[in-house]
C-alpha cells in the first residue's frame, strides 16, 4: 500500500484526514505519518483470543476491542501521539463519543479506558519494541490513568499485570503454570500459557 507524505498540524488534523482505512498509521510529534508493517500472526491469534475471553466477563460486550481504538498519548520515546492497544476494554460512555471521531480514538478529553493489553514484539531489552511496551506506553497509560495495563511477552514467556496506585503502576509479573487474576475485571482469571499460545489450555 502507497500514501503520499504529508505533515500534519496536530493529532486532531491527522484524525480528520483522509488517510484509508487501510494500513496502521501512528503521527509523530513533527507531524509526519508512518506506517507499520502487518501484525505478527502470532500476535492477532493472542490479541483475538483475550478479546474472546474479557468478553466472557465485560458487558456490553462491545466495549472490548482489539486493533480498531486508538489512543491520543503524549509523546515519548519513538515520539507518536496515538497508539492503537492491542486489546482495549471501553467504558459504556466512550461508545457515543467515539461515535463522535472519524477514526475511532480515544481523546485527551475523554475518561480513560478501563483496561489496555499490548503484545511484545521480539527484540532486545536494548530494542524500541521492548521499550515501547515495557517503558514507554508505561509512562504514556499511567499518564492517562488506565486501571490495568498488561504487557504481554511471549518471547520472555511471562505478563506482566500492571496496576495502577496512585499515579503509578505496581507490577506482578505471571509465568507459565499459572494464572492471571484481573484487578479491574475479578472474575477473569486466565492461564498465563493461555494468554501466551493464544489458545486454549
Amino acid at each position: 500500500m502507497t500514501y503520499t507524505p504529508v505533515q500534519y498540524k496536530n493529532y486532531q488534523a491527522y484524525l480528520y484526514s483522509d488517510l484509508g482505512p487501510d494500513g496502521d498509521f501512528r503521527l509523530l510529534e513533527n507531524g509526519e505519518v508512518i506506517a507499520l508493517p502487518p501484525e505478527d500472526e502470532s500476535n492477532i491469534r493472542m490479541a483475538s483470543e483475550l478479546e474472546y475471553l474479557l468478553k466472557q466477563v465485560v458487558k456490553p460486550r462491545e466495549l472490548v476491542r482489539y486493533y480498531t481504538t486508538e489512543l491520543q498519548v503524549h509523546p515519548v520515546g519513538d515520539q507518536r501521539v496515538n497508539r492503537k492497544p492491542n486489546v482495549v476494554v471501553l467504558r459504556p460512555e466512550h461508545i457515543e463519543l467515539l461515535a463522535s471521531t472519524k477514526k475511532s480514538a480515544i481523546l485527551f478529553e475523554m475518561p480513560p479506558p478501563a483496561f489496555v493489553a499490548e503484545i511484545v514484539s521480539a527484540g532486545a531489552e536494548s530494542s524500541d519494541n521492548y521499550r515501547r511496551d515495557y517503558l514507554w506506553k508505561r509512562q504514556q497509560y499511567a499518564w492517562w490513568q488506565i486501571p490495568e495495563y498488561w504487557i504481554i511477552d511471549r518471547h520472555r514467556g511471562k505478563v506482566t499485570a500492571l496496576v495502577l496506585e496512585k499515579d503509578t503502576y505496581s507490577e506482578r509479573v505471571y509465568c507459565s503454570g499459572e494464572h492471571i487474576q484481573s484487578s479491574a475485571f475479578p472474575d477473569l482469571k486466565l492461564p498465563v500459557a493461555q494468554v501466551l499460545s493464544g489458545r486454549e489450555v
